[in-house]
């Protein structure tokens, strides 16, 4: 009886090696299967989206929507049109988003055309009335049906088509300087060069390129990206001690030379810098 107990155990170990070994076996083929499963759904066969609404787009390409939607209107010059298109993205705010997405372009020295035509678009969008909101399908539904065919109904007159480069916008014609003035605003610090932009019935004018040098850099900023202080306003921080050349990239001709800060008095105060408000007029 004593001989066969070892026996005994030597067969249970060698059933729970059979099972470990067997629960090894299956692990392993869970791991190589999930494996081999995620290599197939992200190298071979992705999942494509394909009509996709553009309230569903990642943030970069909403970007580059809003500038395809810029092109088109220094094209098409039809605000309504504009406005149907941004609708798509579901974004409550989209006239300060694509002056922002301007002022941001033009802070890093991106493509001028492209700027000015974002610059018009958020002008025309702020001075527009509003359209009625555009409903998108979620990505998320399935629908054999297009995302077209789930929208709000506009006139057919009114394509979703999009032109694929950035068209070159409208040119804006010659100025002339008119003068400048010295502004001694304490609240204006660092101290300005300001430009004011007008077309020749003395409207102001946005999306208009002005060119800044001085010895040793340039710089340029674009009128129309500071709407609350005017259509056709644009300024740029200056230093003191350094002396500046202003002009217009469109119209070169249109140079302001020999731009230094100036001291204004303060009345019973320390006297600060001044800034410059230079005008510029269509004949």
């Amino acid at each position: 009886m004593a001989a066969n107990q070892p026996r005994r155990g030597r067969r249970v170990e060698h059933k729970l090696f059979a099972m470990k070994r067997h629960l090894m076996l299956a692990g392993i083929g869970l791991i190589v299967g999930l494996v081999v499963g995620l290599g197939y759904t992200w190298l071979i066969s992705p999942v494509k989206y394909v009509n996709t609404a553009p309230t569903s787009l990642r943030a970069d390409y909403k970007t580059q929507y809003i500038q395809l939607v810029a092109g088109a209107f220094a094209i098409e010059g039809d605000v309504t049109r504009a406005q149907t298109r941004l609708a798509l993205l579901g974004d409550a705010n989209v006239n300060q988003t694509v002056t922002a997405l301007a002022q941001q372009l033009a802070a890093s020295n991106s493509d001028p055309e492209m700027v000015r035509s974002l610059t018009a678009l958020a002008e025309a969008l702020n001075t527009a009335s509003p359209v009625p909101a555009v409903s998108a399908v979620s990505p998320s539904a399935a629908s054999p049906t297009p995302p077209e065919a789930t929208l709000t109904p506009v006139p057919s007159s009114t394509p979703y088509l999009l032109p694929t480069h950035a068209p070159t916008a409208t040119p804006l014609g010659e100025f002339g300087f008119v003068g400048k003035e010295l502004v001694c605003d304490a609240n204006l610090q660092p101290p300005l060069i300001q430009v004011v932009m007008l077309n020749s019935g003395g409207e102001q004018i946005p999306g208009v390129e002005v060119v800044v040098e001085w010895d040793g850099g340039f710089d340029h900023f674009f009128t129309g990206l500071k709407p609350e202080l005017g259509r056709g306003y644009g300024d740029f921080t200056v230093t003191e001690g350094v002396e500046y050349a202003v002009h217009l990239a469109a119209s070169p001709s249109a140079a302001v030379t020999e731009l230094a800060v100036e001291t204004c008095p303060n009345t019973g105060g320390t006297p600060f810098p001044g800034s410059w408000l230079l005008t510029f007029r269509q004949p």
